[in-house]
């Protein structure tokens, strides 16, 4: 029948200013009485102490906050106590454990140093004797005559009651309910760091390199004499001094390596083959008059990355074959003029031909999925797990995290908005030599390896997608199985398969139809993969025989290369 706990806080001569708390001026904070019987958590339904230091009422003892808590200053050297009353009456006369734990977390000295415990089993209300619960400065306040309390004193005494008041109960329940709901809404959204412009340090030459001797002479931010000056040159200057600098007619270092950039997007490699050194290290470009031209039309034109763009898509050099003069066929020999071409210009630097490269990572995967018709073309959102191998990310510590596959449309949205672990990189886009976020890279380096083949033939995002063409055979086209060979072949390729091509994927068709059809489980297995269901009535047989072709068919190197 316990109704209230008390604890009492002692003095003693062993203690610091003789306590009752070990700290330095006989000081403690107790931030959390914690009560249990049996194991069963104990509620308070009321707190009151003898005595609070301001800002540190006996509340704070079981509001289940850890930044608040009860303490005693100025009261040192004295006794003191607090009551915690019951919700419920604790206990029913059978043998019990009752544990009480102090949570003291203000530093390693500001812990009590003596006290003592009670129960009590009075009648509720249960208070401390002879206590003013209120906080220290309200008392004092009160203490005073109406009339020569000062404005301050007025409004605070009228704010601390509209912290009590029953009248007001209400709003300060839907009070906190909002506030709730803000810190929710809060914790939800994205945050970004965004710094804070302050007096900028003094940076001098470093004498011999000591950084403790300050003797040098002092430095201001500049450029490199041989360039043009700053635009400021009667203050020091500033972020935005050098930013309009870096993009002024005088400087076309930046606008001709954006332009340059961009000609590697859509021709496979730069006017300058280094893309990340234009300088004296890199390579001389192949046409100097061409990447002046391009750098002086962007800045020329507003820095229009659009109009840049339209110059070079449309452009006759952008819109040549990729195929070599010697694969052209050709009744006798090769012109004269060909052949030469062809042992002159291999690299293609004076641009008689498109050039063909293995596309990107994220857009192998993407052509895959719009091959198969499963891309979703939605623009913007948050970023998207695909599919990922279970376990990758055991290692991943700090805190520990475990990869969770997204549904729906958000398993097909373009590779763009895959999720980005800065050292566990999505596993398909690595093996395409996507780079991780561990450093900036300007050039991603192309390799074709036999794990891309395995990615493309066993990753469930291929499988699915091949699955999904497969699907998209039976919906679209005729059973002739040449009609459907030509049909994916054409969706992928964008051209007719030769007729060797044609009887290759026949036999591949044939082959997989009788295997499947001796082992049924196995192509109704298949039909499983991933999210996608097959679609109702299909004969998991046939669909997984023709998987088998589609498989193949994004898994060609004419897939994932442009031509």
């Amino acid at each position: 029948g316990i109704t209230a706990l008390r604890l009492e806080v002692l003095p003693d001569d062993s203690l610091p200013a003789h306590g009752p708390g070990r700290a330095a001026n006989g000081n403690f904070v107790l931030h959390e009485v914690e009560a249990a019987l049996n194991d069963a958590p104990i509620k308070w339904s009321a707190v009151s102490a003898s005595h609070s230091q301001n800002n540190w009422a006996a509340a704070g003892a079981a509001d289940g906050k850890p930044n608040t808590g009860w303490a005693v200053l100025p009261e040192i050297g004295k006794a003191n106590h607090l009551v915690l009353e019951t919700l419920a009456d604790v206990g029913d006369g059978n043998p019990a454990t009752l544990t009480i734990k102090l949570h003291q977390n203000y530093g390693s000295g500001h812990t009590i140093g003596r006290l003592r415990l009670s129960a009590s089993t009075s009648p509720r209300p249960v208070r401390a004797e002879g206590v003013d619960t209120l906080p220290k400065n309200i008392t004092d306040i009160l203490a005073l005559e109406p009339a020569g309390r000062n404005d301050e004193q007025r409004r605070v005494l009228a704010a601390y009651y509209h912290t009590i008041a029953p009248l007001l109960q209400p709003l300060r329940e839907q009070l906190a309910a909002l506030k709730k709901e803000k810190e929710e809404i809060v914790k939800s959204a994205a945050t970004t760091l965004v710094s804070m412009s302050v007096a900028p340090r003094t940076v001098r030459v470093l004498p011999r390199g000591n950084w403790l001797d300050d003797s040098g002479e002092v430095m201001s931010p500049g450029v490199p004499e041989f360039l043009a000056s700053l635009p400021a040159a009667d203050r020091r200057p500033t972020r935005v001094d050098l930013a309009m600098w870096m993009a002024s007619r005088n400087n076309p270092l930046v606008a001709r390596v954006f332009v340059n950039r961009l000609w590697k997007l859509f021709f496979g490699q730069g006017i300058v083959k280094t893309v990340d050194d234009l300088g004296t290290q890199g390579a001389w470009p192949t046409h100097p008059q061409l990447l002046d031209w391009l750098a002086v039309e962007f800045m020329e034109s507003g820095w229009d990355v659009k109009h840049v763009v339209r110059l070079m898509v449309t452009s006759s050099a952008y819109r040549q074959t990729s195929t070599m003069p010697a694969e052209r066929p050709h009744p006798g020999p090769l012109p004269e003029g060909e052949g030469v071409l062809r042992q002159k210009d291999a690299a293609n630097q004076w641009l008689a031909r498109q050039n063909r490269f293995r596309l990107d990572a994220e857009f192998v995967r993407d052509g895959a999925l719009a091959i198969s018709g499963l891309l979703c073309d939605k623009i913007g959102g948050p970023s998207v797990k695909p599919y990922q191998p279970a376990g990758y990310w055991a290692h991943l510590n700090f805190p520990t995290r475990e990869w969770q596959n997204d549904r729906g449309e958000s398993q097909y949205r373009r590779g763009l908005y895959t999720w980005w672990q800065r050292t566990f990189l999505h596993p398909s886009l690595l093996a395409f030599n996507a780079p991780t976020r561990e450093e900036c890279t300007a050039d991603r380096p192309r390799a074709n390896t036999p794990l891309q083949a395995l990615v493309l033939l066993n990753d469930p995002t291929y499988v699915e997608a091949a699955r999904a063409l497969a699907a998209r055979l039976s919906r679209e086209t005729s059973p002739d199985t040449t009609q459907r060979i030509r049909f994916a072949w054409r969706e992928a390729l964008g051209r007719d398969p030769t007729p060797e091509e044609t009887a290759v994927l026949a036999k591949l068709y044939e082959t997989n139809r009788a295997a499947y059809a001796a082992e049924p489980a196995a192509a109704s297995e298949l039909a499983q993969n991933g999210d996608l269901k097959p679609p109702a009535g299909a004969d998991p047989v046939e669909l997984a025989a023709w998987t088998a072709v589609t498989r193949a068919i994004l898994n060609l190197h004419e897939t994932i290369t442009r031509y």
